[in-house]
């Protein structure tokens, strides 16, 4: 368990980062971070964590809040203390009752192949802030 840990790229509670970061296997959120994140591996948001960022990882798990699109290879796993307001592209997803979504979310193993293409065809989240387009009929 040892060697994971000494794997695991975390940026500290007491901690922002502005900026690029890409990883191999682990990184952790736990303060705030702004700008771009990929990685080979499984990205963790921890529940005190917030991230205005486009990610791009194998898998995401989030527990706090992220602001900006989400491109998961493997999968995206929202806790109930989660809250996405962005796009969610992934082969899988979980969603725990209590999580928030507000986005376009495109999930299943042709989502994934198409990734970084168009994203035509996804349905609108759920949760409790989504659901809503907040698009207005055409005026006459």
């Amino acid at each position: 368990m040892a060697e994971q840990d000494s794997q695991t790229t975390i940026i500290g509670a007491d901690s922002y980062f502005k900026g690029e970061m890409s990883f191999e296997r682990t990184a952790k959120i736990i303060g705030r971070f702004d700008g771009k994140i990929s990685g080979k591996g499984e990205l963790q948001v921890a529940q005190s964590a917030t991230c205005k960022a486009d990610i791009d990882s194998a898998i995401a798990n989030i527990d706090g809040t992220i602001e900006g699109n989400i491109t998961a290879k493997d999968a995206v796993k929202l806790t109930a203390n989660g809250k996405v307001k962005g796009d969610i592209t992934a082969t899988k997803m979980t969603m725990a009752e209590g999580a928030s979504f507000y986005g376009m979310c495109a999930v299943g193993a042709d989502a994934a192949k198409n990734a970084g293409g168009s994203r035509g065809g996804g349905q609108q989240g759920g949760g409790q802030q989504g659901g809503n387009s907040g698009g207005q009929p055409p005026k006459k």
